[in-house]
């Protein structure tokens, strides 16, 4: 399994250091580019790492003012925890299905480059994983995730980390479908291109059909 990213270790940090307490609530942050020197990234990496906290709503980035920590940061990442917990395979899929192709039309209309790259190097990296019998898991969750990033809409955004806790048992569950991790692996590589070539109608059609083709095959096995 590969490392996780630079981009999504500065978000994990950026994050513990606002879970922790270190940052409070109305705190107002470092600079971007102090930040960065204080992470050892390129500024780039930090303002796409805060673009994404900004998205999650735990930070606020006022031009001319400076960098805030959100009254409630751990709103956003609690709040539904119980009842997503409950909800099943098929509830999960659907929802998704409602969320994350309008993401991947977003992220090829305002993904940066940074976001690219790593979508195309994580789709290429799962590849790898499935060719050789690995287990890309935690690849196709970082996927998703920076997809979700790279479309900069904090709505859209909550929502899909309100399903967050139930991402990984659901993944493992389809992954042992006939042919899923190969399918799996083909529809990021074609996504990760269509947001990189920018064709919005593209991305949205693959991502559709990514979530379809897992839906399809829970139907007929509850249907026998």
């Amino acid at each position: 399994m590969g490392k996780t990213s630079v981009y999504q270790q500065t978000i994990d940090k950026l994050q513990a250091k606002i879970f922790s307490g270190f940052w409070k609530p109305g705190q107002r942050l470092p600079t971007m580019k102090q930040l960065a020197k204080d992470f050892g990234v390129s500024i780039t990496t930090m303002r796409e790492a805060l673009k994404s906290l900004e998205n999650r709503n735990m930070i606020s980035i006022e031009h001319g003012r400076g960098i805030y920590v959100r009254n409630d940061p751990n709103s956003v990442n609690t709040a539904g925890t119980d009842k997503v917990k409950s909800l099943s395979l098929m509830s999960l899929l659907h929802a998704r299905l409602l969320v994350e192709p309008e993401q991947a039309y977003l992220c090829a209309k305002n993904g940066t480059s940074i976001i690219i790259e790593k979508l195309q190097s994580l789709s290429e990296q799962m590849d790898k994983e499935m060719r050789v019998g690995g287990d890309f898991l935690n690849v196709d969750l970082e996927f998703h995730q920076l997809v979700a990033d790279g479309a900069q809409q904090p709505a859209l955004k909550i929502m899909s980390d309100s399903l967050k806790n139930y991402q990984i048992e659901s993944r493992e569950r389809t992954n042992t479908l006939p042919n899923m991790r190969t399918k799996a692996s083909l529809y990021h590589q074609l996504i990760a291109t269509a947001i990189a070539t920018k064709d919005a109608d593209e991305a949205k059609k693959l991502m559709e059909m990514h979530i379809i083709s897992m839906i399809d095959p829970l139907n007929k096995l509850e249907n026998k």
